[in-house]
């Protein structure tokens, strides 16, 4: 079984990849919706955040706003919280990769938004990167503003120079799919890679 990691920087289209991914019956494992689910109300992570993090879990539920107020900008904070969820996301992303081999699917993709900085690229036979224009990814990032309002350019641009360059996930990656083309483009790029694959190449 092939398995393919997906990155890409913020805004870039990862979501889209994915999607097409699925939709060539290929199976995906979110990394983001796995910590959603586990941040949910029941969700495994929420005693022991409740415990590093009083005031954060109220009623079985996950206040991200109070979370969020504690981790930004207090690094010893933010390593607290991710000593708590990477292993709980480690033992899913095992669990889904069994879950293929026994299904004898010949490709899977790990979508992991942070692929590179975790070093589970090492783990992948193929490292693809999702790229846009810089413009196409800032019009997206400035769309996301809280309450409907747009964020501004120097918050975009600021919020892109906190991850990893373009340049260094382009050097260690193996195929760069670009997004904000067309659509059609980007399925041309996800099934030539999935043929590739196919033909052993």
């Amino acid at each position: 079984m092939k398995i393919i990691g997906l990155t890409g920087g913020m805004a870039a289209g990862k979501s889209t990849v994915a999607a097409l991914f699925r939709r060539a019956g290929v199976p995906v494992f979110d990394a983001d919706a796995c910590v959603r689910t586990l941040q949910a109300p029941g969700g495994q992570a929420l005693p022991a955040i409740a415990a590093a993090f009083p005031g954060t879990v109220r009623d079985d539920r996950l206040d991200r706003a109070a979370l969020r107020a504690v981790v930004v900008g207090q690094p010893d904070a933010l390593q607290r919280l991710e000593h708590i969820m990477h292993p709980l996301v480690r033992k899913a992303r095992a669990r889904f990769l069994r879950q293929c081999r026994a299904r004898k699917c010949r490709a899977c993709v790990l979508d992991i938004p942070l692929l590179m900085e975790i070093g589970e690229d090492r783990n992948c036979d193929v490292v693809v990167v999702v790229e846009a224009p810089m413009g196409t990814r800032l019009s997206r990032i400035r769309q996301r503003g809280k309450g409907g309002a747009r964020m501004s350019v120097e918050d975009a641009r600021a919020l892109l120079l906190r991850q990893m360059s373009d340049h260094e996930r382009r050097r260690r990656a193996h195929i760069v799919i670009r997004t904000g083309l067309s659509r059609g483009a980007a399925v041309r790029q996800v099934h030539a890679l999935l043929h590739r694959l196919r033909e052993g190449s």
